[in-house]
């Protein structure tokens, strides 16, 4: 005889209907993922899940292409370095505006990223965004 109640319960599969919104916790939980910054990366162990993108800090999230416009606090440079180097499908989510929920826009790939001072320069926009690494390129995936 077995106790299903022991029986650990598989995770729920991410949200991911175009177009609706989540709360975060719903999406870092969905993805199984850490909690733990930076934030705009759901990640598990070292290894890169999903993105959450505020469209106040990443202008250019709901382009297509995507764009990722990485920081420079703390350890924001070495996870854009992760996520540029990501490879495979990774849904991305967007608030619009702060302290709304995040809209899923689909499932993304990385195609390159920059970190040359002139492309980045053209992208500052104070006195919001006065500090970018890097410029991550993301293109919708292919079913």
């Amino acid at each position: 005889m077995t106790d299903d109640s022991l029986t650990p319960t598989p995770p729920s599969p991410p949200p991911q209907v175009v177009g609706e919104g989540y709360d975060y916790d719903a999406i870092r939980k969905a993805l199984v993922g850490n909690a733990a910054p930076p934030y705009f990366v759901i990640h598990r162990e070292g290894v890169i899940v999903g993105l959450c993108l505020g469209l106040m800090w990443n202008p250019r999230a709901e382009s297509d292409p995507c764009e990722v416009w990485v920081g420079k606090k703390g350890d924001l440079a070495k996870w854009g370095q992760k996520v540029a180097e990501t490879t495979g499908p990774l849904p991305v989510y967007v608030r619009r505006e702060e302290g709304g929920k995040w809209f899923f826009t689909g499932v993304f790939e990385v195609t390159g990223s920059s970190i040359d001072v002139e492309e980045i320069k053209r992208r500052l926009k104070p006195p919001v965004i006065t500090a970018i690494s890097r410029i991550i390129f993301l293109k919708r995936s292919t079913p």
